[in-house]
């Protein structure tokens, strides 16, 4: 009996390791730097994900990292996801920077902080295919300085897809 509760063991944390590695798999991240920390009103960050299980929904979102001295509250960013047949899908959101006592809101490291901003929850794709998404900072000034980096993120949903 002992020796079947080890077999049992060992199977579950297989099949535990092998479906965390599998959404491992199916994640992409895209990491943009900023030279000199600066993000310009007219740089726009342009990148292709690839979606090869469209039986998963998935989730997208953005992180924005500044640093200390950073002077807006929000950074609004306007977001285009283009599928494979040229389809658009614009959405227009607002990164909350600082809260209303003019603190950074987010995760510090050292004097860096970063902020999340989901772009879509449980986003369902109806083709396979290589997909492109483009984020432009929609600020009113032309360069936007003290912006480090900015992440996107393409992810599993945390819930599985209604069939």
């Amino acid at each position: 009996m002992n020796t079947l509760k080890k077999v049992l063991f060992a199977g579950a944390c297989l099949w535990v390791f092998a479906a965390g590695c599998s959404s491992k798999r199916d994640t992409t991240e895209i990491h943009v730097s900023f030279p000199n920390h600066i993000w310009n009103r007219f740089q726009i960050v342009d990148t292709v994900f690839h979606v090869s299980n469209i039986e998963k929904n998935y989730d997208i979102s953005l992180q924005l990292s500044v640093t200390d001295g950073f002077k807006l509250d929000i950074v609004p960013v306007e977001v285009v996801l283009i599928s494979p047949d040229g389809q658009e899908n614009i959405v227009n959101k607002k990164f909350f920077v600082k809260d209303a006592e003019e603190n950074h809101i987010g995760n510090a490291f050292g004097d860096t902080w970063t902020v999340e901003l989901p772009i879509y929850s449980e986003k369902e794709f109806s083709q396979q295919g290589d997909y492109r998404i483009t984020v432009q900072n929609r600020t009113q000034y032309f360069d936007l300085p003290k912006v480090e980096s900015l992440v996107i993120t393409v992810a599993p949903a945390k819930r599985k897809k209604e069939k």
